[in-house]
């Protein structure tokens, strides 16, 4: 008996786009700039008319089209859209960092209220002079503070971002590399030992850190 019945091909599914269509310029330029006076990313998400899954998600990729594809360069005119987002809000958080951080300066030493100059001639040499007079009075550097708190809200020890790196790094290691890794250092400690033996029974002077 003959099966009538025609098969039906099945339905593939809908590729999803490389490029965000959501992620217009419009849309680039607000972000940058709702992120660059200190708005969290949630916050900038919400400002720009954005999901916060979706704006988090495009600086994720965008980061790892950097470190994948840019060798970490950060180009706002990159190709790809999200790499160039997430480019572009990095720096532009960074410049409002430096900014802050002048401010907070600059109000250490006290705003300037007025400057003024002053010229005259001495009635004993007769020279010309002149003289600079500045007034100031007492900054306040809490708003940039706060701003500069906001920006980078848990800041990272040098001693942190090294042993993140050290991760990264090992986590790219072969099983094969990992696994030597251990049977090298044993190695050079051996080495080490013996090189120290043999300048002890000569007479040779240890070499530093030996």
């Amino acid at each position: 008996m003959t099966d009538t019945h025609a098969t039906q091909p099945a339905r593939r599914r809908p590729r999803r786009r490389g490029r965000p269509s959501l992620l217009t310029p419009t849309v680039m330029d607000l972000l940058t700039r709702a992120t660059a006076v200190g708005l969290p990313m949630t916050q900038a998400a919400d400002a720009a008319g954005i999901g916060r899954s979706t704006f988090l998600r495009w600086m994720s990729e965008g980061e790892d089209v950097v470190e994948t594809k840019q060798q970490g360069q950060l180009d706002v005119n990159s190709p790809d859209i999200r790499a160039a987002l997430y480019a572009r809000v990095t720096r532009a958080r960074a410049a409002a960092a430096v900014r802050a951080t002048g401010h907070i300066e600059e109000a250490a030493r006290g705003a300037v209220v007025s400057e003024t100059y002053r010229t005259w001639t001495d009635p004993v040499t007769g020279e010309h002079r002149s003289e600079r007079r500045v007034r100031r009075r007492p900054g306040d550097w809490h708003a940039s503070a706060w701003l500069l708190d906001r920006l980078d809200p848990n800041p990272k020890s040098l001693h942190e971002l090294l042993d993140e790196e050290d991760a990264r790094q090992r986590a790219r290691e072969t099983p094969m590399e990992r696994a030597l890794t251990p049977h090298l250092q044993d190695l050079a400690e051996r080495l080490q030992k013996t090189l120290a033996q043999y300048q002890e029974e000569d007479g040779t002077p240890p070499r530093p850190g030996s």
